[in-house]
């Protein structure tokens, strides 16, 4: 097992949910042929709009969003208080 791969969906949209390639398994494009397993998924099952979300941070898997032809749409901000000590 290279990685993992969770279609999900809601109401409106069919979402990639969860991917992960292990650590181990990094850098050798296992992240693409996972992304296309969920995005042929999503469209074997009629999906007309599929999202995709990933921390900012996350520049690998924002390319690989992008290299599959995800679209961004959204930017997301957390903001949280200091942790007190």
């Amino acid at each position: 097992m290279v990685g993992l791969a969770i279609p999900s969906a809601t109401p409106t949209n069919r979402n990639v949910g969860y991917l992960a390639v292990l650590p181990q398994h990094r850098g050798h494009g296992y992240v693409d042929e996972i992304l296309e397993y969920i995005t042929r998924f999503h469209i074997g099952d009629g999906a007309r709009r599929i999202t995709a979300t990933t921390d900012a941070v996350n520049t690998p898997m924002a390319a690989a969003f992008d290299r599959a032809g995800y679209k961004l749409v959204e930017v997301r901000i957390d903001l949280e208080p200091p942790q007190m000590h």
